[in-house]
C-alpha cells in the first residue's frame, strides 16, 4: 500500500486535518519543561528518526504527512511504528480520528498501547494518570530513569509519593548521578530515616556521597520547625563507626562547615550519644547564639554542670 493511501486510511483524506494552535503551544511548552526532550522525541529517536523537534508537533497537514511517512518508512518492527501513530492519534480530536479504533484494527498489543498511554500523559505532565499506566506489571521498563527523573522534578514539592511509587514498582537502575540525587532528595523529603537506609544499600562511593547529601538536605532545604524536626531525626540515626567519622569530618572539616547550624548539629549529636564533655567543649564556640529559640550559653552551662556531677 502506498504511504498516501496508508495516511488516508488512518487519518482520513481531509486536507484541513492539522494540530490546532493551542495544542502546538502546549506541546512546545511541555517540551521546554521537560528539558527540551519529550518522551515522544525519545521514541522517534529509538526508531531511527532524528531531529524529532523539527518533525513534532507537525504544524500543518503536510507536516503531519511527512511525519507519518518518516515513521512508516522506518525499518523498525510494525508494533513500534504503530505505537508512534497511536500516540499521534491521541493528540487529535476524537471526533476526527480514533486512537482506540486504530489500535484495535492494527492489532497493537495491549502492553504497547498501555505504555504509549502512559508516555502520552507524561509528556503532558499529567503525572498521576501517567503512573496508572507506567506501573502496569505487563510492561518491560522503558526509559525508567528518565521517567523517574521527570516524576522527581515535576511532582509537588510537598508530596513525593509518585516518584517513590514508581521506584518501588519498577526499580529503575539509577544509572546517572543526576537521577540518583534527584530521587534521593525526594526520599529525604518523604523520610530521612528511610533515605539513610537507602544510602547504605548503594556501593561504598555512593553511600558516602549520599550520606553527605543527607546532612546537606537537612541544613539547606529546611527551615523553622521542619528543620528542627529533621535535625533531631538526623542526630538520632544509628550511625556505624565509618558513618560517624564521615559525619564529624563533613561538618567539622569538609564542605559541610559552611552549612547553617553545622556546629549546632555536631553538638547535638554528641549530646544524643551521651558525650557531654565533648559537647561542652564544642558549645564554647557557640557563645551568645540563639537558634530556633534555644540559647547555647544556657544550654552549655547546663551541660557543664551536668558533666561536673558525673
Amino acid at each position: 500500500m502506498e504511504t498516501e493511501e496508508e495516511f488516508n486510511a488512518v487519518f482520513g483524506p481531509e486536507p484541513s486535518l492539522a494540530y490546532q494552535e493551542q495544542l502546538l503551544h502546549n506541546i512546545h511548552k511541555h517540551r521546554r519543561l521537560l528539558e527540551n526532550e519529550l518522551f515522544f522525541d525519545r521514541l522517534l529517536k529509538a526508531v531511527g528518526i532524528d531531529q524529532a523537534s523539527k518533525l513534532y508537533p507537525p504544524r500543518s497537514n503536510n507536516d503531519l504527512r511527512i511525519l507519518f511517512d518518516r515513521i512508516t518508512r522506518s525499518t523498525s518492527p510494525d508494533h513500534q511504528k504503530q505505537s508512534l501513530v497511536y500516540y499521534i492519534l491521541r493528540d487529535l480530536p476524537s471526533d476526527r480520528t480514533s486512537a482506540e479504533a486504530f489500535a484495535e484494527s492494527s492489532y497493537l498489543p495491549d502492553k504497547y498501547q498501555t505504555f504509549i498511554d502512559g508516555i502520552w500523559y507524561l509528556d503532558r505532565l499529567k503525572l498521576e494518570r501517567a503512573l496508572d499506566y507506567l506501573t502496569s506489571p505487563s510492561l518491560i521498563p522503558t526509559f525508567p530513569d528518565e521517567i523517574l527523573y521527570t516524576l522527581c522534578r515535576h511532582s509537588p514539592q510537598n508530596d513525593s509519593s509518585l516518584p517513590l511509587s514508581y521506584y518501588y514498582s519498577v526499580s529503575p537502575p539509577l544509572a546517572s548521578t543526576k537521577v540518583l540525587l534527584a530521587f534521593f532528595e525526594r526520599s529525604c523529603k518523604a523520610s530521612l530515616t528511610e533515605a539513610f537506609y537507602f544510602s547504605r544499600r548503594r556501593g561504598p562511593l555512593q553511600h558516602h556521597q549520599l550520606f553527605e547529601q543527607l546532612i546537606t538536605f537537612v541544613h539547606a532545604n529546611s527551615a523553622g520547625s521542619v528543620r528542627a524536626s529533621r535535625a533531631l531525626e538526623l542526630i538520632h540515626l544509628p550511625l556505624d563507626e565509618e558513618e560517624e567519622q564521615w559525619f564529624e569530618e563533613f561538618l567539622n572539616e569538609g564542605k559541610g562547615t559552611t552549612l547553617y547550624g553545622a556546629k549546632d548539629t555536631l553538638m547535638m549529636r554528641k549530646i544524643a550519644k551521651g558525650q557531654v564533655r565533648e559537647a561542652v567543649d564544642l558549645g564554647s564556640k557557640l557563645s551568645g547564639r540563639k537558634i530556633d529559640g534555644l540559647n547555647w550559653d544556657a544550654l552549655r552551662e547546663g551541660l557543664r554542670k551536668g558533666a561536673t556531677m558525673q
